[in-house]
């Protein structure tokens, strides 16, 4: 992503298709209603898990407060192609995109969004 600049809306959109300001993990660090939710949520999962440990800079803000540094989406997309959505990538949507997309609705919703960006800037 060197080079670019992004603007606070793109900043929302994750390369992945997944859109931040309807993910809790995001939401939480500017509401405690939530963040409790969370914290319900991953209690058993997480040794004493708090409402503090739920925050996220998106994945195209800064790394070390983005909620998982291990996706593999933001490394192919962001860091090695450097592009900013995977849309972009000649090989879209990939296989793994498409497996990806196949573990939940939300995946699901995201991978339909950068299909949809993809046809809209095709007009």
């Amino acid at each position: 992503m060197e080079g670019r600049i992004l603007n606070k809306k793109s900043k929302l959109i994750a390369a992945c298709g997944l859109n931040c300001v309807e993910c809790d993990i995001y939401l939480a660090q500017n509401n405690l209603e939530t963040a409790q939710k969370l914290v319900e949520q991953f209690d058993g999962m997480w040794e004493d898990v708090k409402v503090t440990d739920f925050h996220c800079s998106t994945c195209k803000g800064d790394q070390s407060e983005c909620w998982t540094s291990e996706c593999w989406i933001r490394d192919c997309c962001l860091e090695n192609k450097k592009l900013e959505f995977c849309y972009e990538c000649k090989e879209f949507p990939c296989i793994k995109l498409i497996e990806w997309s196949k573990q939940s609705e939300n995946y699901a919703k995201a991978l339909q969004n950068l299909k949809d960006k993809k046809e809209h800037i095709k007009l």
